[in-house]
């Protein structure tokens, strides 16, 4: 006979133990920085002329973007416990880390990277520019 306090309770989604994967979150907030810096910060830049306030909502084109680009075969995230998940829970995997790159402080920082990149570009612009 099985007492009640043996039982575990279900194990918790592959969604629930991706987000509190500290180290699987790591990484793929240092793959979300990269991506800004090399993808983003050129469509931001090339592509959106008339900006509005909630262009970086999960609803937003660059949120999007972010989440096809690591949806695709040839770009993945690295947290092991989102690898074999549903396509669905990848997507709000995706989209917890973009919210996590708008909110936190610190490696992935969605606002920060552009504001890098944008100040590395200008830099190299002006450089051009300077007679020699």
């Amino acid at each position: 006979m099985s007492d009640a306090s043996d039982s575990v309770g279900p194990e918790p989604s592959l969604l629930t133990r991706a987000m509190k994967n500290k180290v699987g979150i790591e990484r793929d907030m240092e793959q979300l920085s990269k991506f800004v810096r090399e993808k983003l910060f050129n469509y931001m830049v090339h592509d959106l002329k008339n900006c509005r306030d909630d262009v970086l909502s999960e609803t937003g084109v660059p949120c999007q973007t972010f989440i096809r680009f690591f949806m695709s075969p040839n770009h993945s995230v690295s947290n092991v416990h989102i690898l074999d998940a549903p396509k669905e829970d990848l997507e709000q995997y995706l989209q917890f880390l973009w919210n996590k790159g708008l909110s936190d402080k610190g490696k992935g920082n969605i606002r920060k990277n552009l504001s890098q990149e944008k100040s590395a570009v200008y830099a190299a612009i002006e450089n051009c520019f300077k007679s020699k």
